[in-house]
């Protein structure tokens, strides 16, 4: 279990922290008792050298709770940051292991959940484990300093504080009922500016800037709004728990003025009374957070652990190059659909009339249910099977780099003249002082869509003879361009072994340049030929012209 993991990996420093943060919520509790004792001991009896005696206990006080916050605090952020860098890195690890059951099937957001939130909920662990149990002692103390000051007074305090830690708990949801909506106004805002920056250059191709600027500026405005209420949620909060501990403190004032007017209570207990009541929520709640925040480790851990521990149900992994070649029979097997099968050694393009059985073309190849000369991909060695097969789906990533790196993966690999001319990229590099060299931010921010397209196109091209499949590489190109990007391809496929290169495309560009054509009518009809053939098929015509 991975919580438990995380409290056996850190046992050590959570005791050590533990250890520390009670000489910080001890030393808190003792200040007031401090304070009391002062004014009871050596102001009440004009003492000087008791004055300066318990001066200097106070002073030990406040070092003790200074020195222990500073070093528990550390130790156990130190700890718990130790074990989110290790969490994430298990989490990034199994995402990278195409083996792994159902990673595939996740989100990318899900997986960024796990390594962020999840990570970090799971490690807080630490820190709730010490800060709990340095509330629990602090209570202790706070609790018999009560007891010993004044019994009916402590008894007054020790049942009235948690009663108003409960109402203040009951008044906080209805208090900020408002707060989630406000944050999902706020989180929407940021949503919007994101997709505008990732559209940018097409907003400006297409004149859209102004109703884009427009679409923010009311989601913006909406965000404002929301902030605005959300802070007020937050001040009626803050000023609920100022009245309700007020409240307690007065009412303890009121009882102790009572107790020493009858003499029952000395001034300086009434003094480290009030102090230490102050006090007492401190740990109260820290107890009561620590429950609930347990709560949401143990379930964060639970999804990460889920996510790790998975095995691999698809038993022995079979040598990719024993099994299958660069110019191997493809198929295709999308959910509740009959196989397609492709061609070995041709240029395929799959065109499918039902927009939800192109998603499940899409879904197949995405999580690897293929077929490699009869052999399932994904029972092939994970190592090895990039080396008889590469997919490349519609978004590909670029990384920081040069354009070099991005298609073979390092800054000296070797990009041939004919895969820059079947992509495109022969034309973009012309536009760089750098050439190949040019550099690419993360995520290829400082490039147009097309260019990125191209960039993509010539990875998935690179590397010789290999088995491939191409989601719409040409969507964000202009139609010169993909008509130049189609003859390419064409002519890469007489300039050496290109293997078996599968398309999911409507382009009539990438159509009239295919060995053959798919059209998918429906879950259990296909129909094979060339781009010509069916261009009489009314049904097919009305899908490529879309």
């Amino acid at each position: 279990m991975v919580l438990r993991s995380v409290i056996r990996d850190e046992k050590g420093p959570i005791l050590c922290a533990a250890a520390l943060l009670t000489c910080w919520s001890v030393g808190e509790a003792l200040v007031p008792a401090v304070i009391g004792a002062t004014v009871d001991e050596a102001i009440g009896r004009s003492d000087l050298s008791s004055l300066i005696l318990w001066l200097v206990a106070l002073a030990a006080c406040f070092s003790l709770l200074s020195f222990g916050f500073m070093w528990g605090s550390r130790v156990g952020v130190y700890a718990m940051n130790r074990q989110k860098h290790l969490l994430r890195g298990r989490v990034t690890a199994t995402a990278l292991q195409p083996d792994r059951p159902g990673t595939g099937r996740r989100l990318p957001g899900e997986i960024t959940a796990l390594s962020a939130a999840d990570s970090d909920n799971a490690s807080n662990v630490i820190m709730q484990i010490a800060m709990g149990g340095s509330a629990l002692l602090g209570l202790a103390v706070s609790v018999g300093y009560l007891m010993w000051a004044d019994l009916w007074v402590g008894c007054a305090v020790i049942l009235v504080s948690p009663l108003s830690l409960l109402a203040l708990r009951w008044l906080r949801p209805r208090l900020s009922s408002t707060t989630h909506g406000q944050q999902q106004g706020i989180a929407a805002a940021g949503a919007s500016a994101a997709d505008i920056l990732r559209g940018v250059e097409v907003l400006r191709g297409i004149g859209g800037e102004p109703a884009a600027a427009g679409w923010y500026t009311g989601r913006s405005r909406a965000a404002a709004t929301a902030g605005i209420a959300s802070a007020g949620a937050s001040g009626r909060v803050g000023a609920a728990h100022i009245l309700i501990t007020g409240l307690v403190l007065v009412s303890a004032a009121i009882l102790s003025a009572f107790r020493v007017m009858d003499g029952s209570m000395t001034v300086g207990a009434m003094v480290g009374v009030l102090g230490v009541t102050s006090f007492l929520a401190t740990p109260l709640s820290t107890i009561v957070g620590v429950v609930e925040t347990y709560t949401a480790s143990a379930a964060s851990a639970a999804r990460i652990a889920q996510f790790v521990d998975g095995r691999s149900a698809l038993g022995v992994r079979r040598h990719a190059t024993d099994l299958a070649r660069a110019d191997a029979t493809l198929t295709i097997l999308p959910e509740n659909c009959d196989p397609l099968d492709c061609a070995a050694g041709r240029l395929t393009v799959i065109v499918c009339a039902d927009p939800d059985i192109r998603r499940r073309v899409q879904g197949a190849v995405g999580r690897g249910r293929l077929l490699l000369d009869g052999v399932q991909a994904d029972s092939m060695d994970p190592e090895l099977l990039p080396t008889v097969l590469r997919v490349s789906p519609h978004e590909a990533h670029l990384f920081k780099g040069t354009v070099r790196r991005n298609i073979t993966g390092s800054d000296g690999g070797f990009v041939p003249q004919a895969v820059l001319r079947a992509s495109g990229v022969d034309e973009l590099v012309d536009l760089f002082d750098e050439g190949l060299d040019h550099e690419v931010d993360g995520g290829g921010r400082n490039l147009s869509g097309g260019q990125c397209q191209r960039i993509a196109l010539a990875r998935a091209l690179a590397g010789g003879p290999l088995t491939r499949v191409l989601t719409d590489p040409t969507t964000a190109v202009d139609s010169v361009t993909e008509a130049r990007i189609a003859t390419g391809l064409r002519a890469l496929r007489t300039v050496g072994d290109q293997g078996t290169t599968v398309i999911i495309s409507t382009s009539p560009n990438l159509l009239a340049a295919a060995d053959e054509v798919i059209f998918v009518r429906d879950e259990t009809t296909a129909t094979v030929g060339t781009h010509h053939d069916l261009s009489s098929d009314s049904s097919y015509s009305e899908v490529v012209s879309r």
